[in-house]
């Protein structure tokens, strides 16, 4: 049996499909069915079906992934454990990271940790997934939500502010939103229907029952090139839309905040150039808690006037 044929069936059975498995493995869907056939040609047994929702696994199938999890497990462990005996200071440390915190907070820190940290160079994978830190596809996470499985050390930086933008023209023409009819006469700028990954989503559909849905995106970046552009209102992270000068914010005084958290796997944690990206990312969060959390400096003032709204 060749036994990189097992990292298909893993793959397959955890995205539902020839594509996706693909993209996670970086091959063409076409290399994906043909190392299936010929696993299922070598064993003589059919290891998925299709079904309106993708590829599930066959009864051997299910029992084929048991065993090709575990051997990932076994050589992400060893892989781990070698890394851990790393003593230098340079190397690479990936970090994975949703688009907004990317851009509004880990770009910056970035810049300051090269200058103490020159030998080391970071690599960022913006992706909604929650990556497998145990499987080396990052070595460091932020995300907006604790882990509750893995081996992890877990570190909580502080939150993450949301507020309602819109282009000034957009509030001059529709006027400031009214929760009182639900945001009637109110186009909004939404994520997809069946996404319900932040709470949010709810929040945002629930104020806003009374508007129209001009757009859905899950990529934060589009949503708020839309907004700014005048397509609607959108829920977005303050620490990118205030600084947006095509975007006003709405004073709102009930927009949940997310908890923002440093993730790593305990095996790395503790390799130098790791421990210095989580110190440094630890220590500009503490630095720049207000602007993570959306505080600003100025008093609160009163809805915008669409002619000298507060940008």
């Amino acid at each position: 049996m060749d036994w990189d044929n097992l990292r298909f069936v893993l793959a397959v059975a955890d995205a539902g499909g020839l594509t996706a498995a693909g993209r996670t493995l970086r091959v063409d869907p076409a290399t994906v069915s043909r190392r299936l056939d010929a696993l299922e040609h070598e064993l003589r047994a059919k290891l998925f079906h299709r079904t309106r929702q993708g590829l599930e696994p066959t009864s051997a199938g299910a029992r084929l992934v048991v065993h090709a999890r575990r051997m990932a497990e076994e050589v992400a462990a060893v892989e781990l454990g070698l890394s851990a005996e790393d003593k230098g200071i340079g190397g690479t440390v990936a970090i994975t990271a949703t688009e907004p915190i990317a851009e509004g907070f880990l770009a910056p820190a970035i810049a300051t940790f090269r200058s103490r940290h020159p030998g080391i160079a970071i690599e960022v994978v913006t992706d909604i997934r929650f990556l497998d830190l145990a499987r080396r596809e990052a070595d460091v996470a932020l995300r907006l939500a604790r882990p509750r499985q893995g081996d992890l050390r877990i570190r909580r930086l502080g939150t993450v502010g949301y507020g309602l933008y819109a282009a000034a023209d957009y509030l001059a023409r529709q006027g400031a939103p009214d929760p009182a009819t639900g945001f009637a006469g109110q186009r909004l700028v939404d994520w997809p229907a069946d996404y319900a990954v932040i709470p949010q989503t709810d929040w945002l559909r629930s104020v806003a029952a009374g508007a129209e849905t001009a757009m859905r995106s899950n990529s934060a970046t589009a949503r708020r090139a839309a907004a700014a552009a005048g397509v609607g209102l959108a829920l977005l992270p303050c620490l990118t839309a205030d600084g947006d000068p095509a975007l006003v914010r709405i004073p709102w005084p009930d927009v949940p905040p997310l908890e923002l958290f440093l993730v790593t796997h305990r095996d790395v944690a503790g390799i130098p150039r790791v421990r210095a990206v989580l110190d440094h990312l630890a220590e500009e969060a503490r630095r720049l808690a207000g602007h993570l959390a959306g505080v600003r400096s100025g008093p609160a003032g009163a809805p915008p006037h669409p002619a000298g709204g507060d940008r």
